[in-house]
């Protein structure tokens, strides 16, 4: 059993399903449908539970993995302000969300990259804002409700696996597994907004942001590599506008059950690009080596 656990099959795939699953039923339970937007804070939660168990919580974080974990936990903790208002027009608007989602991944593009390059950091820092922004309002894209957030969290799940298969390609299982885990928190999210629209199930952006945190995390380690191209960021970000190629699309609004799939559908064209750019990618032999570190250094 033991064995079991420490399985990366259940690591990856069970643990973030279920402990994701277990939060939003439990919120769903304690608070009902009136406090939507704090329920579908639950997949999050149920990441950093999963991330807790492994690679672990550990502080001060010895390596990049344990870095993962600490950011997708701050930026959890930050949606809890953007959530505290009393009018509930204000809890739906992504403003909020995205500002203290963009300022937890300002903080922590520094720790991840350091001080010494400030070019990449400004660079790092305000991509990833900007992937932030994109991510929350594609909720508000026109002619997608109800099930707005659903296709979002699609596109972003769609996203993950493309990081997924990129540290494959690269060699690193590491990356890999916890890019997994993040995409399996995110597509429990998106079938929880998928199935129940119709029933008040209410997904705002605040949810998408940790989990979009924890893309850009595994984005910049994947990137900080040498092994991926330098311009899959934007390729990446092109996959998170997916919700808005649908915007005001007369079938969009009539088949709005089956939209988020579409958006999925959509999201994987420019995810596969990269994939395809990354492969036929000499990569750079020198960039990113960090001694012993497994994430550059990759143990099959």
């Amino acid at each position: 059993m033991a064995s079991f656990v420490y399985h990366p099959a259940f690591q990856s795939l069970l643990l973030p399903a279920l402990l994701s699953l277990a939060c939003l039923g439990a919120l769903r339970a304690g608070w009902g449908q009136a406090r939507g937007p704090w329920v579908s804070l639950g997949a999050a939660l149920g990441l950093v539970l999963a991330l807790a168990a492994w690679p672990g919580l550990n502080w001060p974080a010895t390596t990049q993995a344990h870095k993962l974990p600490w950011v997708v936990l701050a930026s959890l903790l930050a949606m809890v302000p953007a959530l505290a208002s009393a009018r509930a027009a204000a809890r739906h608007h992504p403003l909020r969300p995205w500002l203290l989602a963009a300022l937890v991944w300002g903080a922590a593009s520094a720790w991840l990259l350091g001080m010494g390059a400030p070019l990449r950091l400004l660079l790092a820092a305000g991509g990833g804002a900007l992937a932030l922004g994109v991510s929350a309002w594609s909720t508000e894209a026109p002619g997608a409700e109800p099930t707005a957030a659903a296709g979002s969290a699609g596109a972003l799940a769609v996203l993950l696996l493309g990081l997924v298969g990129m540290a494959v390609v690269a060699g690193s299982l590491l990356l890999a597994q916890l890019a997994l885990m993040a995409a399996v928190a995110t597509a429990v999210l998106g079938l929880w907004a998928w199935i129940g629209p119709r029933a008040g199930v209410r997904v705002g952006a605040a949810a998408l942001m940790p989990l979009a945190s924890s893309a850009l995390v595994l984005l910049c380690l994947n990137l900080l590599s040498g092994q991926v191209p330098a311009g899959v960021p934007a390729l990446l970000l092109l996959a998170l506008t997916a919700p808005w190629w649908l915007a005001r699309r007369a079938g969009a609004a009539r088949h709005w059950r089956w939209r988020p799939l579409v958006v999925a559908l959509l999201a994987a064209i420019p995810v596969l690009a990269a994939l395809g750019w990354q492969t036929m990618w000499p990569g750079d032999a020198g960039a990113g080596a960090a001694g012993d570190d497994p994430y550059y250094t990759p143990r099959w």
